[in-house]
């Protein structure tokens, strides 16, 4: 039976899961994704994705791959969407190439991660608050946005314990802009490291404190000491935004 390779895009509420890969015992994306294929398949239908989402981090433009059968294919496209809990929704299924690869073939991902200047009940899920007396000077942490670009070593701002075989990033578009109500900071490159992204938001947020100039991004990148990098800022208020292929 000839099989025919989808490409899903997935956006989700990442508070209540552990991440987006399938762990033991724990509600995972891929876990909830994979069991609606599971009902809808009679049979396993694992999923591959464009990367992993740490716990409680969220997603407007995950995607995934997997191979159905083609007498599933119908069955899939409207079940799918339709079967996934409340904090999952599939918006997409698209028949790819059979060669696609939602990992591999990805060029660049964006991030974005929101700082808002007061505590909001309704907004606290998807974002980190910070108190008035910790208000950062938004121009010193553009500055320092601006030279987190190029192709570095990014071991100082990463943690360790990812499947990564090398810390070289290139990093293409990285800025903060500043609203009335907080900080959004946005980061593309063509790899993320485990957590590197909230190391990266927490220490361009200790270079807004005054306690470091903006060129301490640039003598992390060369110098690769995690001791002198920022405090990780919680998984909340991050989400991936996009994944772009050729």
């Amino acid at each position: 039976m000839a099989q025919v390779r989808i490409r899903l895009t997935i956006e989700y509420d990442g508070t209540d899961f552990l991440g987006w890969q399938i762990q033991p015992d724990s509600r995972t994306v891929q876990g909830e994704i994979e069991d609606v294929l599971r009902q809808l398949c009679s049979r396993k239908v694992p999923i591959i994705g464009s990367g992993r989402t740490d716990r409680g981090v969220h997603a407007l433009g995950q995607v995934a791959h997997t191979d159905v059968n083609d007498d599933e294919l119908e069955r899939v496209s409207s079940g799918l969407p339709a079967m996934l809990p409340d904090d999952i929704a599939v918006t997409a299924v698209e028949v790819a190439e059979n060669t696609f690869h939602a990992r591999y073939d990805a060029v660049s991902r964006l991030y974005r991660y929101r700082v808002e200047k007061e505590k909001h009940p309704l907004r606290c899920r998807y974002c980190h608050d910070l108190p008035p007396s910790r208000h950062p000077d938004t121009g010193a942490m553009k500055r320092a946005a601006q030279l987190s670009c190029g192709e570095n070593s990014w071991k100082a701002m990463a943690k360790e314990g990812g499947s990564n075989t090398d810390w070289i990033v290139s990093v293409m578009e990285a800025e903060v802009s500043e609203d009335k109500a907080g900080w959004t900071f946005l980061i593309r490159a063509n790899r993320f490291l485990r957590g590197m992204v909230r190391l990266w938001v927490g220490t361009l947020l200790h270079v807004g404190s005054g306690a470091e100039d903006p060129e301490l991004i640039p003598r992390l990148l060369q110098t690769e000491d995690r001791n002198g990098a920022g405090t990780s800022v919680p998984g909340k208020g991050l989400t991936l935004m996009e994944v772009v292929y050729i």
